[in-house]
């Protein structure tokens, strides 16, 4: 009896295909919307999660600027209204005080930046131009592809060796190695030693950076003060103890606050903060798609069971129960919805596979639990949109019915 029912609802759609793939097409382009917004919110969210997460617990970053408000950040997106941004005072003897007066930290490695051409046989490539030390590497859980990153003598002696990030490699080298070769930055000349692994941040462009001893690229690009200070604690618990003796040192070498300290963790909270509030806000927007998408399911089925009053009225004088039309037409709509789905589905893996060809950063695959949680909407949607129309071809009385012109 089951198999007849569906039979009969199929029968019913292809009757009236025209219609019924307009309404398709209704779920379909709001269950796009609602699939592609939502994956694409929690792609990113996800990767800025990684990200933050990967480059752990124990870092401690020194930014330029004052934080207006100490209590902002547990206040989560006033945080970004009670920072101050302003130009940095900090210096590469903030790092080594810190490295040197405080034992809790393990690592440091300030960054001092400029943007500069980068020239190999006559070929041009403007890059980040920036000056380090080899604590960078581990700070940033960066890995090299190729040769290896300078080390503390070669930061002493300034010498004139670079590592490049991978862009910069495959732009000016392509497949061909770059280790060992001479290039021309503002007029000196510089050694590869090392090409990077290639590693997508947000915020943070590694792969278009070329990377030199601190004072080399400071005397080159007439750079006064570092951009930032990267360090890290020895023991993720002593890190609010290291944070302050950090917050002492440099400030003991500064003639006011003018700068402020960022941990890991406190930058996971404000993205999420941020991306939930986001998330409320995609999902009453598109709420509004899947309620007309439904809606015209809804006004498909009426129209239907309209045209198919007579039908109806045979099939109750032959014996059909109200159970049987009942559920041939709800299996009509649940077909509807569940199909539009699968189709915005479908259409989400193709312009997912867009996003990513030109943000290869955001991830191009769908959640399986997202695409169980559309699947059982749609089936509910169905149920739902569908169930007026039902009820109302179960109420028709087969006398009338089979009157009905």
């Amino acid at each position: 009896m089951l198999f007849r029912n569906v039979r009969m609802a199929l029968r019913g759609i292809w009757m009236y295909r025209g219609r019924s793939l307009l309404a398709i097409l209704g779920v379909a382009v709001a269950a796009l919307l609602v699939i592609s917004m939502m994956t694409v919110l929690y792609n990113f969210s996800q990767s800025l999660l990684q990200q933050f997460s990967g480059l752990g617990a124990r870092q401690i970053t020194v930014v330029p600027g004052k934080l207006l408000n100490k209590k902002a950040i547990d206040s989560g997106i006033s945080d970004f209204a009670s920072f101050a941004p302003s130009a940095s005072t900090l210096t590469y003897k903030d790092a080594m005080d810190v490295k040197a007066r405080v034992p809790g930290v393990e690592k440091a490695a300030p960054q001092n930046e400029f943007m500069g051409v980068l020239m190999y046989n006559k070929k041009g490539y403007e890059m980040i131009f920036t000056g380090t030390t080899p604590d960078l590497l581990p700070i940033l859980d960066v890995r090299l592809a190729d040769g290896r990153f300078f080390t503390d003598a070669e930061c002493k002696q300034n010498k004139h060796v670079i590592v490049l990030g991978a862009n910069i490699k495959y732009n000016i080298f392509g497949d061909r190695p770059a280790v060992g070769k001479t290039v021309t930055i503002n007029r000196e000349n510089f050694m590869v030693i090392g090409v990077l692994d290639e590693k997508k941040m947000f915020g943070f462009n590694i792969d278009d950076r070329v990377y030199a001893p601190y004072h080399v690229v400071e005397k080159i690009g007439n750079v006064d003060n570092a951009s930032l200070l990267f360090f890290t604690a020895k023991k993720t618990e002593n890190v609010p103890q290291v944070e302050k003796q950090i917050n002492n040192v440099i400030g003991q070498n500064h003639k006011k606050k003018d700068f402020n300290l960022v941990k890991a963790e406190e930058v996971i909270h404000v993205i999420k903060t941020v991306m939930d509030l986001v998330g409320v806000i995609t999902l009453a927007i598109t709420g509004i798609a899947l309620l007309v998408g439904g809606i015209g399911i809804m006004n498909v089925m009426l129209l239907t069971v309209k045209e198919r009053t007579r039908e109806i009225g045979i099939r109750k004088a032959v014996g059909a129960k109200s159970w049987h039309i009942l559920a041939q037409f709800l299996f009509e709509a649940v077909f509807l919805s569940v199909t539009g789905a699968l189709l915005g589905l479908a259409a989400t893996y193709g312009i997912l596979y867009s996003i990513h060809t030109y943000f290869p950063i955001l991830p191009n695959h769908i959640p399986l639990e997202m695409v169980g949680y559309t699947i059982v909407f749609a089936i509910g949607a169905g149920l739902l949109f569908g169930m007026i129309p039902a009820l109302r071809a179960v109420r028709i009385p087969p006398i009338e019915a089979l009157r009905y012109e």
